[in-house]
């Protein structure tokens, strides 16, 4: 059986359609969402109906939590909070309750699923380096467990204590443990702005990471007709540094304006 692993896929509802169009046509069948379904894009509704028809297990991300939750929580910055408070008014009654019974963690035979880490999963901590995988792993009784959150494709062993990034394959060793990270559909960070997803063989014991194009410029003109923060697209349209960059000069534009009224 091969398994499709998708996470963060953060209303990007093109981003989302390449990936399963890719995914079917490399012969999967089975498919698991590893959280954060909305959040940041434009398309909240599309992209929660598209995974409940899949009918597949899903796990629940901070966003689809925050966007459920009675209040956002204080550490929430700006632009997420921003993006948040529109997300809770885009998505259906029903889809409300359906995010809010999603589990925060869950089984699929041998395979373990959580968004963030099996070690206090409600807190959503962040694995990026081998030291927080040990954490984890104190909690991890299955051979393999997949998670999402950073937005970073990367893997660890308990063989190797280090951290595997942008790696093409995962050859399973018997007796050893994984976490697996899929990266993102709807919002990859880095240079690389390509969907991101992984695929499972379970019979051949190979996790393969796969990058997609989609369009791009549709996704960005949405967040910005929906008046989305801007950082969410220019997150999308340039490299981290260059977004960022792009943000000072545009608030600094806004600024002088200001100024000048």
């Amino acid at each position: 059986m091969k398994y499709a692993i998708i996470s963060d896929v953060h209303a990007n509802l093109e981003a989302l359609e390449s990936v399963l169009e890719d995914a079917r046509a490399r012969g999967v069948k089975h498919f698991i969402c590893l959280g954060d379904l909305v959040g940041y894009n434009a398309d909240p509704e599309a992209c929660v109906d598209i995974i409940r028809d899949l009918g597949c297990p899903v796990v629940m991300g901070n966003h689809d939590a925050y966007t459920v939750a009675e209040e956002i929580p204080e550490i929430v910055n700006g632009r997420a909070r921003e993006s948040l408070e529109w997300t809770r008014n885009h998505i259906r009654p029903d889809q409300h309750e359906w995010l809010t019974h999603l589990p925060m963690q869950r089984r699929v035979g041998p395979l373990q699923l959580v968004h963030a880490s099996l070690h206090e999963p409600d807190n959503w901590n962040y694995v990026l380096n081998a030291i927080e995988a040990i954490l984890h792993f104190h909690f991890q009784d299955s051979p393999v467990c997949f998670f999402g959150h950073t937005h970073m494709p990367m893997y660890f062993s308990t063989k190797e204590r280090k951290t595997h990034k942008e790696f093409e394959r995962i050859e399973l060793e018997p007796g050893e443990r994984y976490l697996v990270n899929a990266g993102s559909v709807g919002q990859p960070r880095g240079d690389d702005k390509r969907a991101q997803y992984i695929t499972y063989d379970t019979r051949e014991k190979v996790v393969d990471f796969h990058r997609v194009k989609y369009d791009v410029k549709k996704t960005c003109e949405k967040i910005r007709s929906a008046g989305l923060p801007e950082h969410n697209a220019l997150r999308l349209e340039k490299n981290d540094l260059e977004a960022a960059a792009a943000l000072k000069l545009i608030n600094g534009a806004k600024s002088l304006v200001d100024s000048l009224k």
